[in-house]
């Protein structure tokens, strides 16, 4: 064969290349698996950071209701005496509010109390504060005051005692008051401490129901989250439980 007809030849092999209609195949189907690729990236990716806020709700709803158990197991502690002659409450719910009660501090008088006093000495009120509460008793009577302001190391109450007490048979007690409550405007559950300003310990809450019966001595917490989704918990108090066993005896 003429080798001019053998170059000849392979020259139109080369610059023969795709034609146009075989180009724009090749461009749909790429085009095609681009597009099923990004679908299936975007559809991922929302599955994805959807577990994750959910995982985050949850994760945010069993931390705040920890916080809340942990309160509730608290209540009661160190007032058995004072519950059972119907001074102080440990526990108390309204619907969307729930409060508890504990010992902070034991007070010590440097004298007795008469009826009408508004000032009280103590030896020392260190970590005592304005608009906090104390429970003062004997073994058959006794009241909760709140506190009005706070001296050196006396106390001013926000209304005058209702009875005397002896100094060696009285005693007195300052008093943790902590309250959860739903704020309906910005749905945040809050918790306040004593006078406090309110802390936020949960987002996004819809409704918040707490229920507490006396003679089971159970408490129910019911959130409902603004997706939907509802929480629930039921706590035993064990300080309180003791109560009716003292009322007993």
């Amino acid at each position: 064969m003429d080798e001019r007809l053998v170059r000849a030849g392979k020259k139109a092999i080369l610059r023969q290349g795709f034609s146009l209609i075989e180009s724009l195949i090749s461009l749909s189907l790429f085009l095609f698996v681009v597009v099923a690729s990004l679908e299936f990236f975007i559809s991922a990716r929302d599955h994805f950071l959807r577990l994750k806020d959910e995982q985050e709700e949850d994760i945010a709803v069993f931390a705040g209701m920890d916080k809340m158990r942990i309160d509730i197991l608290d209540c009661g502690r160190g007032f058995l005496i004072a519950q059972t002659l119907g001074i102080v409450a440990g526990i108390e719910s309204a619907g969307d509010t729930l409060t508890t009660r504990a010992v902070a501090k034991k007070l010590h008088l440097l004298g007795d109390l008469v009826a009408g006093q508004t000032r009280i000495t103590f030896q020392s009120i260190s970590g005592i504060a304005k608009g906090q509460e104390i429970c003062i008793y004997d073994d058959t009577r006794g009241e909760t005051q709140g506190i009005l302001s706070v001296d050196d190391r006396s106390l001013v109450l926000s209304s005058p005692l209702q009875f005397s007490y002896a100094q060696q048979e009285t005693k007195v007690l300052s008093i943790e008051k902590v309250s959860f409550y739903l704020d309906q405007k910005s749905h945040i559950l809050r918790r306040q401490v004593n006078s406090s300003p309110a802390q936020p310990l949960l987002e996004e809450v819809e409704d918040v129901y707490f229920s507490y019966v006396r003679a089971s001595n159970l408490v129910d917490v019911t959130l409902k989250m603004r997706e939907g989704k509802e929480y629930a918990i039921t706590v035993f108090p064990k300080n309180l439980g003791l109560v009716p066993a003292q009322e007993a005896f």
